[in-house]
């Protein structure tokens, strides 16, 4: 599909009530969604998990924020049961499902995740089984929530988090800071300071492709991944600028400078090129992007990652 279509169509969406759920619909059509989106979930977990190198130690809980909480609760699920005490995920929407949830579980069982999962817990073989057999018996949200102490705040503002008044050990997003304003980014990342302990290890892995791209029932195979960058702010305001498809269409570098004038060392950035790569020329990419970056940049900048991984401390 003509990734203008389904521009079109997502605008058109984005003015009712229930405009994310239908745009959520198509790909929840596969036969193998649940399996996905819980293998999914529970990899990328566990990968910024290990890369955060963040400890159990006896007498000391941890705590973690989990920002953008998606369609799954898994990856806040597969937190506490490596030992985390409290967990507190924020979205901007209400998207969770119990059906959903209780058909995912059943893939945290699987031989290979089940391996990895006993071997990173601070839980044996015993108490991991009936903490999942508990989960697997749940009735309602709630009772999740309770029995992994998470805290899930929908339609979240930062001040939510701030009325919390926890000190948090890991912080971690999943594609979430790419559907975030500079603005709005530049407050979360002041508000990051004062969230995180002072052995706090933050993880972030973020999407830089244009979306119309994204591999799915839908996708536009006749775009670069990088499509997004040719057209000004107030053309890509019109086609994406609602709620439901918006992108910063902000590079690698961006993150890298944020981080850096907030004051937070940065461990590590992971830059990843995870499908076939089409950067865009210098000529084919609108002035307006170049103007988002304080210091001069080019194509080979904009266009050098699809995907990059921060890992940061305070």
């Amino acid at each position: 599909m003509h990734w203008k279509i389904k521009a079109s169509i997502q605008k058109i969406l984005s003015l009712t009530h229930v405009g994310d759920v239908l745009n959520h619909i198509p790909v929840t059509m596969s036969s193998k969604y649940h399996e996905n989106v819980c293998l999914y979930q529970f990899y990328e977990c566990i990968r910024k998990f290990k890369l955060s190198e963040v400890k159990f130690s006896y007498g000391k809980p941890l705590s973690a924020l989990e920002i953008g909480t998606g369609y799954s609760i898994i990856a806040s699920v597969v937190l506490s049961l490596l030992g985390f005490k409290k967990i507190v995920s924020v979205d901007i929407s209400n998207d969770l499902n119990l059906k959903s949830f209780l058909k995912e579980i059943n893939f945290l069982e699987l031989h290979e995740v089940w391996e990895i999962l006993l071997n990173l817990s601070i839980y044996d073989r015993v108490i991991l089984k009936n903490k999942i057999s508990n989960l697997k018996s749940a009735r309602k949200m709630k009772d999740i929530f309770n029995m992994c102490n998470i805290v899930y705040i929908p339609n979240y503002k930062v001040e939510d988090i701030d009325r919390l008044d926890i000190k948090f050990q890991y912080i971690f997003s999943q594609v979430v800071f790419e559907h975030i304003s500079p603005n709005s980014l530049s407050h979360l990342f002041n508000k990051f300071n004062e969230w995180m302990d002072d052995s706090c290890i933050s993880v972030h892995t973020v999407n830089f492709i244009d979306h119309f791209a994204n591999p799915g029932l839908f996708q536009d195979k006749s775009i670069s991944e990088f499509n997004f960058l040719k057209y000004s702010d107030k053309q890509w305001a019109f086609w994406a600028g609602n709620n439901i498809a918006f992108t910063n269409r902000l590079s690698y570098i961006y993150y890298i400078d944020l981080c850096e004038g907030k004051g937070f060392k940065l461990l590590n950035f992971i830059g990843e090129n995870y499908r076939p790569h089409n950067p865009l020329s210098q000529e084919e990419i609108h002035e307006d992007v170049f103007f988002k970056y304080q210091k001069t940049i080019g194509a080979e900048d904009l266009c050098k990652y699809q995907r990059g991984t921060y890992v940061l401390c305070n």
